[in-house]
């Protein structure tokens, strides 16, 4: 039986539309990105699941099954005052060498596509939550927070290179999934 592979989810639903700021609507931006990510990932003939925009994080949690060698990626834009700018990922407190060099080679790569501030790698107990269950799934796993939705220059550093980011974030995920 095939198995799923990669897990991209566009980390906010229906009933928690997550940061809104400058007209933009950080559940709307995520869900327009991850389903260009799935048709790239379709394109390319890998296999993934996601979530559902009906869905609340617990429910996608409880119904997707990462194994060893998935990688799982929960797709954010972060928020704070109209200065703040950046890229910056998560990883869980007990990310395993997987997760740091996925999380280190996403947070590179997206803040050079940008052209905007490398924020690094962080733990989720640096986290604002303190403690971010999807990122304790089994298998290689991140939260990436794409750039400030406060920050006019990073949305259009966003927006201007969404496609380069799809197809980079849609590279790194099947060069991290080790269950091909």
């Amino acid at each position: 039986m095939a198995q799923d592979k990669v897990f991209p989810s566009a980390g906010h639903h229906d009933r928690d539309p997550g940061a809104i700021a400058n007209g933009f609507t950080e559940m709307k931006e995520m869900d327009i990105f991850r389903n260009l990510l799935i048709e790239y990932l379709m394109y390319k003939g890998h296999r993934y699941t996601t979530d559902l925009n009906h869905e609340t994080n617990t429910q996608y949690q409880s119904r997707i099954k990462p194994i060893k060698g998935d990688v799982v990626l929960d797709m954010h834009l972060n928020a704070a005052s109209y200065t703040a700018t950046g890229c910056e990922v998560f990883i869980s407190d007990n990310a395993g060498t997987k997760s740091k060099a996925f999380a280190k080679e996403l947070v590179d790569g997206c803040s050079s596509i940008m052209g905007i501030v490398n924020r690094g790698v962080k733990t989720e107990s640096q986290s604002a939550r303190k403690r971010l269950g999807i990122l304790n799934k089994p298998g290689t796993a991140a939260l990436i927070e794409f750039c400030f939705i406060t920050n006019l220059k990073d949305m259009e550093a966003f927006h201007s290179n969404q496609m380069r980011l799809v197809q980079f974030i849609g590279d790194t995920l099947i060069k991290y999934d080790e269950n091909v």
